[in-house]
């Protein structure tokens, strides 16, 4: 029988202050690459970082008439998990314009080239927030090759809750990105999933890690 503490994992206010300097960090380096990437000015503002369980998924979130588009990805070594790159439908299209604007005659299938800046995009998310973690954590983690998706975020916790801990209560990360392109406000959701079996070890990191630049 799962014990108490499985289902009741938070992190303190210190824990969540030093996660969010963390992940501000690696929002920083994706506006670096998005712009290298779009080949124009983007800035980020300080992101929003939400920890809670599967079962209490932010309002926000919930409204049915949200179809996110966006990929999956594997999360594995020291911490196995689902990671998930979201962004809502009609400001993915924007995205999709910037993109082939900065590298024209790119446009010959619209399915292919939504694909291919959703996949940029999500490795440029997935590789700056896991490197941040390494570095602060010392945790050794990757992704897997991009997978599109389009759905409901429900639908795709759903999922990624059966794929990694057989419907027990999973903890998750949301981080909420916006990015200034081109001065226009694009929301994009990047969710990180720890398995059952790695939430223990990736929030006793996270504390070791606070311990260690703050010596308490």
């Amino acid at each position: 029988m799962m014990s108490t503490r499985q289902h009741k994992i938070i992190l303190s206010n210190e824990q969540m202050d030093f996660l969010r300097e963390m992940l501000n960090i690696g929002a920083g380096n994706a506006a670096v690459a998005f712009s290298q990437m779009l080949q124009c000015m983007v800035e980020v503002k300080i992101p929003e970082i939400y920890f809670f369980p599967a079962s209490q998924i932010p309002p926000f979130l919930k409204d049915p008439d949200r179809t996110f588009v966006g990929v999956s990805m594997n999360m594995v070594g020291d911490v196995n998990g689902k990671l998930f790159y979201l962004v809502q439908d009609e400001q993915k299209e924007r995205l999709v314009e910037i993109a082939q604007g900065a590298a024209p005659g790119s446009n010959e299938s619209g399915v292919a080239t939504d694909l291919s800046v959703l996949e940029e995009i999500g490795n440029i998310l997935a590789g700056v927030f896991l490197v941040a973690i390494h570095d602060f954590c010392r945790l050794n983690i990757y992704h897997t090759v991009p997978e599109l998706r389009i759905d409901m975020i429900q639908a795709l916790i759903d999922e990624a809750i059966a794929s990694t801990s057989a419907g027990t209560t999973q903890i998750i990360i949301l981080i909420e990105n916006e990015f200034v392109i081109r001065e226009e406000n694009i929301s994009t959701f990047f969710l990180i999933i720890p398995d059952r079996e790695s939430i223990h070890k990736f929030v006793n990191s996270i504390d070791n890690a606070r311990k260690r630049t703050y010596g308490n």
